[in-house]
């Protein structure tokens, strides 16, 4: 009991930080497609794929890899596919003030690109809010996993994987109010995704306290695999279709230096 308290604590400081996050998007951003939340969005996704390529898949390589890692990485790509194609029977739409006549990058018509989008409902991109719920849910499972294996850096990884979600929730706040959505529900889509954290921590210390190295291999690699796809086919995605420059390309870079420099504090 006292374990899933630890972890309920330490969860909840990604909570908190989440909250914030989303709320200061929600207020900075006018309702309009915004070059902040494009910033954001880049930025969150650095800290993402910081998160995977220097946390989650070296701790599954010094417990052993092989091919626990392989089929964990597979299945967890696998998982997200499926889980974007099952929101995207939701169907394609776009909320009001969204530009319908909008080009694709490659200078055609919007047609292809308009159908390509995900289905937006009150502003929320329900396919980008899901599967950043699933991510900080792994997050938080990260969490629990440290302090079932006894780590004393479980706090360290907690406060770095809260920072990360400080700009995950204000980037699905922003990409929410950008749509058209209100304050309120760019602030509880937001508060949706933060809650996983505390979620996930207590899940991550029930289920991998007292695993084998095997199944703590693939899950890492699962997580791993679920962090990519979601920064490379969600947050960058989206935030390309509003903005790209030499900026944002230096947030992506400087999210990930974050958590390079979070990593050697540890």
């Amino acid at each position: 009991m006292e374990l899933f308290g630890q972890a309920l604590g330490l969860g909840t400081i990604g909570l908190v930080a989440g909250v914030v996050g989303a709320v200061v998007a929600a207020l900075a951003t006018r309702g309009s497609t915004s070059t902040l939340t494009s910033y954001v969005q880049h930025f969150a996704a650095g800290l993402i794929i910081a998160a995977a390529t220097l946390d989650l898949l070296p701790e599954a390589l010094a417990l052993g890899g092989g091919w626990p890692l392989i089929v964990g990485f597979v299945v967890g790509t696998a998982f997200m596919l499926a889980l974007r194609a099952v929101l995207n029977r939701f169907g394609h739409g776009h909320a009001a003030g969204e530009g319908h006549d909008h080009e694709d990058h490659a200078g055609h018509g919007g047609g292809t690109a308009l159908a390509a989008r995900p289905q937006v409902v009150a502003g929320v991109n329900l396919r980008l809010a899901i599967a950043l719920a699933v991510v900080v849910l792994i997050d938080g499972a990260i969490i629990g996993v440290a302090l079932s294996a006894g780590g004393a850096a479980a706090l360290l990884i907690a406060i770095a994987l809260s920072i990360e979600l400080l700009f995950v929730a204000a980037s699905v706040a922003g990409s929410t109010r950008g749509a058209g959505g209100t304050v309120a529900t760019a602030v509880g889509v937001g508060a949706f995704v933060a809650v996983m954290m505390p979620v996930g921590a207590v899940l991550g210390a029930l289920v991998f306290a007292g695993v084998s190295s095997t199944l703590l291999v693939a899950g890492l690699a699962f997580g791993a695999a679920a962090l990519l796809f979601t920064a490379v086919a969600e947050l960058l995605v989206e935030a390309y279709e509003i903005k790209e420059s030499a900026g944002t390309i230096a947030m992506a870079a400087g999210g990930f230096l974050l958590f390079l420099v979070l990593m050697m504090l540890m």
